[in-house]
C-alpha cells in the first residue's frame, strides 16, 4: 500500500484519484468514458481546475 501526503487545498471538486495518483488510475477506473467520470478535463489537460498538475506532489 501506497500513502501520499496531500494538502486539501490542492484538490479540486474533480476525480481526487486521479489527482492523488496520477492518470494511471484512470486505466483501471469502471466510471472512464462515463457520464461519472469526474476527471474528464484531467485526462486531456493534466491539470485539475485550481491549475495543480496532476498528480499533485
Amino acid at each position: 500500500m501506497k500513502t501520499r501526503i496531500i494538502h486539501s487545498k490542492n484538490l479540486s471538486s474533480e476525480c481526487w484519484n486521479v489527482q492523488v495518483w496520477g492518470l494511471e488510475h484512470c486505466r483501471k477506473c469502471c466510471h472512464k468514458n462515463s457520464k461519472k467520470c469526474g476527471g474528464i478535463k484531467i485526462r486531456r489537460t493534466s491539470w485539475n481546475n485550481l491549475n495543480q498538475k496532476v498528480p499533485i506532489d
